[in-house]
């Protein structure tokens, strides 16, 4: 009972989490999962498993794709800031060239992008930021994926890899 008291906790505290704050310098495009993402992630786990979750490893299962989602935020906001602070675009800008946090972006992709909207071609250093700055973004979305179906895995007894196949119905 203990156990289910926390992980109710542990939801209500992601959902608050996952609000908006109504300030930062680069807000990131909401990556929460919907209800329907999330009950057709659970679904398709159930489906793949053969069997039905328990009310806890349900409850588990979205603690943790709430925190997850938590983590992409901050990870999409570190990249828009710190690249927003190399090149002087507002924080704004740059989330609506880079929408989909939950999804890697290709280095050239993304100077492309920028010296797109900015009309000019950007400084090396600012090419060598930027590409920095995308490859540390794409290196913590895998490794928060990675971690997130193996915690969920072993959550549910499940392959790490089985899991990895559904993320993307939450987005990820």
């Amino acid at each position: 009972m203990r156990v289910l008291s926390i992980l109710a906790l542990t939801l209500v505290l992601a959902a608050c989490a996952t609000a908006p704050a109504g300030n930062g310098p680069a807000p990131a495009a909401s990556n929460t999962a919907t209800p329907t993402q999330t009950q057709s992630f659970l679904a398709s786990l159930e489906a793949k498993r053969g069997s039905a979750l328990t009310l806890a490893e349900r409850l588990q299962v979205q603690g943790l794709t709430g925190t997850a989602k938590v983590g992409l935020n901050n990870v999409q906001s570190n990249f828009l800031n710190k690249v927003g602070a190399q090149i002087g675009l507002n924080g704004a800008v740059l989330a609506a060239l880079f929408p989909e946090a939950g999804k890697p972006l290709s280095e050239h992709a993304a100077v492309a992008k920028i010296e797109s909207s900015l009309g000019k071609k950007l400084t090396a250093a600012d090419q060598a930021a930027v590409k920095s700055a995308t490859v540390l973004r794409n290196n913590s979305l895998a490794s928060l994926k990675t971690g997130l179906a193996a915690s969920i895995g072993s959550r549910t007894g499940m392959s790490t890899d089985v899991v990895l196949a559904l993320m993307p119905l939450l987005g990820l």
